[in-house]
């Protein structure tokens, strides 16, 4: 199991993730969302021992990343898909990680084919695309058979054939046994994928819970388009409805399609429209995290402090080189 308990870290003045605490269990995929500039790549990086944290923890079944006896083998991380030397093929790539992690010569060609890349594993990779280099980036993180997978962004750059493929696979690791943890920015790009959802903003925790429990953070509404809207206001008014106007009428919370038309004949309030309407997962993702601060919109810290405040992306530009450091 994956743990992580009050973690904080600053930069300068900007608290980059803030007393952030949630579990990822084994047998699950989950995801880990929020906007860019949310925390989520700085979390990922303090849990490989990449950045060092200011308060709290993060272990590995009990055991925090750098007191790991085989790292490369307990933990596989992919946090850059861009950061390979474009004139070196994908095969010789893994053989320099596979001393690294502890795994024979031969454990590369099976991870490549896993991720099917087999075919091209001897072009460099400065002409693959942005969706191989992802899955070259996947095949270093499996190349110990780790029990525990950290993937940010695993989806990007990949088709729709490159994403379903990329959904069966996770969900054939979680089969295992095996402790998943997926982060993106957009859930709908995770949604299919997921067993469970971790939802940080500004580096905090807002939601940590199953995927098919999100949707009831959201009340349902109804769509009601009335032949006279002015007494239908008045009506949802004294009723405490809850209304938004659209194009075509209102959105009404507060009653469902059954009891407001029920509502609407005995007040003899003709309806053109009536019908139930659930919040996209997408949407409900968007309101709990809607007007939180990123990075960029946060105070700048000192210039003079020792660290300064990274992207998500920027973050992670240099992931390939130091997880070579922190190796067995």
């Amino acid at each position: 199991m994956l743990r992580i308990d009050h973690l904080t870290k600053r930069f300068g003045a900007l608290k980059a993730v803030d007393d952030l605490s949630f579990s990822v269990r084994p047998g699950r995929v989950t995801g880990f969302l929020g906007p860019n500039g949310a925390g989520k790549t700085t979390t990922l990086r303090i849990a490989l021992g990449l950045v060092q944290a200011n308060a709290g923890s993060v272990t590995f079944d009990g055991q925090p990343y750098r007191r790991l006896v085989r790292p490369g083998r307990q933990v596989g991380a992919s946090l850059e898909a861009s950061s390979f030397h474009p004139g070196r093929s994908a095969l010789d790539h893994l053989r320099d990680l596979a001393p690294v992690v502890g795994v024979p010569d031969r454990r590369c060609a099976q991870v490549l084919e896993l991720v099917g890349l087999e075919t091209v594993a001897g072009r460099r990779v400065g002409q693959y695309s942005l969706g191989m280099r992802g899955r070259l980036a996947l095949a270093g993180a499996l190349l110990g058979d780790p029990a525990t997978l950290l993937l940010d962004e695993p989806t990007n750059g990949l088709d729709p054939e490159g994403i379903a493929w990329m959904r069966g696979l996770l969900r054939d690791l979680a089969r295992q046994g095996r402790t998943v943890l997926i982060s993106s920015h957009l859930l709908s790009e995770v949604q299919q994928s997921v067993d469970d959802v971790v939802i940080i903003a500004h580096g905090r925790l807002v939601q940590a819970i199953p995927l098919a429990q999100l949707a009831a953070l959201d009340r349902p509404h109804t769509l009601v388009e009335p032949a006279r809207p002015e007494p239908f206001k008045e009506l949802a008014r004294d009723l405490g409805w809850g209304l938004r106007e659209t194009p075509e009428g209102f959105e009404v919370t507060g009653a469902t399609a059954a009891e407001l038309g029920h509502t609407c004949f005995i007040a003899g309030l003709e309806l053109h429209q009536l019908a139930s309407s659930r919040p996209a997962l997408e949407a409900t993702f968007l309101a709990l995290t809607e007007g939180a601060p990123t990075q960029s919109d946060s105070t700048q810290s000192d210039s003079t402090h020792s660290e300064s405040p990274q992207s998500d992306q920027s973050q992670s530009d240099q992931t390939q080189s130091d997880l070579r450091q922190v190796g067995p």
